[in-house]
């Protein structure tokens, strides 16, 4: 057996006790201490109530009585200094509640309230309700009750002492309990004398059967108090068989004795047989007796028997890979005892799945060995490629790959173990990942794209009505989007304007082309009447023509042409490169005046003759003309600037007076081949 395994083992098992520690559990007691109860520092005895009214303690011990086996128990118990006004008592008590037990307390002591259970009861208080005798007594009763008369009550009670005296002494009592499994005899002593006997099924006929019990003691107090106090002694439970693995040693025990004189017999592979607790190193099995006066001096003679184990040696783990979640199995029922994990589980049969050192423990009787083994975990690789497949003529891709665990490797096609690359080039990626669980492979594939060359020509006119066909190239996955809305690779171009279209593929690659169109109407020349032209006179004739040539008389090229002094007809020509257009026109010469005349009276009496003012005009090239009357304050009339308008010798619908009234006129016309501005003024009659 290894050391540094022996003392893994009882650091884990330590650590155990320490776990348990929940509630007060001291590990060297083995004991739970419930309610008020409190271990008593430098010693194996517990304070289970203090001088305190209305305390309730309990202390189990932690292993539990085998009711199929014998048992001898000493303890000593102490009640207290105060006699007429102490209480309540101690009692022993068998449960199946478990080790966090607690009754009630006052004359409750404790036991009463947990069922099923049996209990040896120390009262020191006469409580009437329970039937108790005045002495301070010892009774057996069952099922958390107390009362001496009811069902539950096993024997009457006894006083503790023989002669009735006061246990509230502050004396510790001696206090002996015996169980003869074969027999249901359940017997009691209190210092040395024995005070109860009796036959009773614990087993069955108060446990159901179950072999198994939680036991302790407990006390209370009530109204009154004492300090009780219960000293266990780590010895309390005695073997009488032990089992030796072969070439180790054990240490016997024999109970306390009188006076700590013990004779052990035979004395073959024992260190001290006159040691209470001797050394065996025996390899063959032996039964050995001791003889030793017990506490209350009465010769004593125990047996003890040895029994003898092989040793072996323990090799079931091997160092192991568990690939995918799954398990290492163990069953280890058929060749072990018993089984302990490091982790402290007692499973023979048991799967494990987390990655770590594991250390086991395994007994063929008393025999042990360890063994330890280490599991490592994995999975088979996944990988993932990320990256654009697709990328721009001239560009570059990314690939990168997810790879778990990190137990895997990679390897590009190429021998490359980068998780990250760039592409510029159309390319088969092939990745391989692999670890100890497995092998993947990935493939992807990465593309270049290419757009055809893209031209929709020089910018160019339109003649009206006239039709031009745009085309982009044609190659697969290519999409299309002109200006006009249009998504072929052709489009209809009827009016002049800017035309584009966007080729992409993948909505990732994209070119753009532009054409414009200016749009060229034919030449037209429009309505054009024939020129009075005064002699002198100079007018300028124009034909609008952007895109083209005007010609004058087959002649003079240009929009503007000069008329001075010309006469007869004029041929005018627009040309441009949608068409043509022509027209002649006649010009009249004639020597121009501009003169005008007012009358200086009017007769408004309805015969029709000189009954409104208007103008006599001799200006065949009038321009501009207005005419305004007033009266003699001043106030005008009326006002016009159209010659063919005349004065009706009305004033806001209303006819003037006949009287004196003025004129002011002022024109402008050709004179002499000149523009002239006159002005003119005089008086006018009205008469009615």
């Amino acid at each position: 057996m290894s050391n540094i395994k022996f003392l893994y083992f009882q650091k884990h098992i330590l650590s155990l006790v320490i776990l348990l520690s929940v509630q007060q559990f001291v590990a060297g007691q083995s004991y739970f201490a419930n309610g008020d109860a409190r271990a008593i520092a430098g010693s194996t005895c517990y304070q289970l109530t203090a001088a305190t009214n209305w305390q309730n303690g309990s202390v189990w011990y932690a292993d539990k009585l085998d009711l199929s086996k014998d048992f001898d128990l000493e303890f000593d118990l102490n009640f207290g200094n105060k006699d007429a006004g102490g209480a309540d008592g101690i009692v022993f008590v068998m449960q199946t509640v478990g080790n966090k037990a607690l009754g009630l307390d006052g004359g409750g002591i404790g036991f009463e309230g947990f069922s099923p259970s049996i209990g040896i009861e120390f009262d020191v208080w006469q409580n009437a309700s329970t039937v108790d005798i005045a002495n301070d007594h010892i009774a057996i009763v069952k099922n958390g009750s107390l009362n001496h008369t009811g069902v539950n009550s096993i024997t009457a009670p006894v006083p503790a002492l023989p002669s009735g005296g006061n246990i509230e002494d502050g004396l510790n009592h001696l206090v002996r309990i015996t169980w003869i499994a074969s027999l249901n005899l359940l017997e009691v002593w209190f210092d040395c004398d024995r005070r109860l006997s009796t036959t009773v099924d614990i087993q069955n006929a108060i446990f159901g059967g179950q072999n198994e019990v939680f036991w302790g003691f407990t006390s209370a107090t009530g109204g009154s108090n004492n300090k009780q106090v219960a000293c266990l002694r780590d010895d309390i439970l005695v073997q009488d068989t032990f089992t030796l693995c072969k070439g180790d040693g054990i240490l016997l025990n024999a109970r306390e004795s009188f006076d700590n004189t013990y004779s052990w017999t035979p004395v073959n592979f024992l260190d001290d047989p006159t040691s209470r607790t001797p050394e065996c190193t025996s390899v063959i099995p032996q039964t050995y007796f001791v003889s030793y006066n017990d506490r209350c001096n009465n010769t004593f003679r125990d047996t003890v028997h040895v029994s003898i184990d092989e040793p072996f040696t323990m090799d079931e783990g091997e160092d192991t890979l568990l690939c995918d979640g799954r398990s290492y199995a163990f069953d280890l029922r058929s060749e072990y005892d018993s089984v302990l994990w490091s982790n402290g589980l007692r499973a023979a049969r048991i799967s494990w799945q987390a990655a770590g050192l594991y250390r086991l423990r395994a007994w063929k009787g008393v025999c042990y060995d360890d063994d330890s083994f280490t599991i490592r975990t994995d999975v088979i690789p996944t990988l993932d490629i990320t990256g654009d497949t697709l990328f721009c003529e001239g560009e570059q891709t990314e690939i990168s790959l997810n790879i778990a665990p990190f137990s895997a490797s990679i390897v590009w096609q190429d021998a490359n173990t980068d998780t990250a690359r760039f592409f510029d080039e159309t390319s088969a990626i092939t990745v391989t990942a692999v670890n100890e669980c497995g092998t993947v492979q990935a493939n992807y594939n990465v593309r270049e794209i290419f757009l055809p060359p893209l031209s929709l020509g020089q910018d160019s006119t339109l003649c009206e009505e006239d039709t031009i066909v745009l085309a982009a190239p044609i190659q697969s996955n290519l999409v299309y989007k002109w200006s006009t809305g249009a998504v072929t690779n052709s489009v209809l171009v009827t009016d002049p304007g800017e035309y584009s279209v966007v080729i992409s593929e993948a909505d990732l690659c994209f070119d753009r082309d532009t054409v414009d169109f200016i749009g060229i109407p034919f030449p037209s020349i429009g309505l054009v009447e024939d020129v009075l032209l005064c002699r002198n006179e100079e007018i300028v004739l124009t034909v609008d023509n952007e895109f083209g040539e005007v010609l004058w008389d087959n002649a003079v090229s240009g929009e503007r042409f000069l008329l001075k002094n010309r006469e007869g007809i004029l041929s005018v020509k627009s040309v441009n490169q949608c068409g043509a257009d022509s027209t002649n026109l006649f010009v009249n010469l004639i020597d121009c005046y501009c003169r005008l005349w007012l009358p200086n009276a009017i007769t408004v009496n309805n015969d029709n003759l000189n009954e409104t003012l208007r103008p006599t005009l001799d200006c065949p090239k009038l321009q501009s003309y207005n005419l305004q009357v007033y009266n003699r304050w001043g106030e005008q009339l009326w006002e016009s600037s159209n010659i063919n308008e005349q004065w009706d010798a009305t004033y806001k619908g209303k006819a003037v007076q006949s009287g004196v009234y003025f004129w002011i006129v002022n024109w402008k016309g050709i004179l002499n081949g000149q523009l002239e501005q006159f002005n003119d003024n005089g008086v006018l009659h009205v008469i009615r």
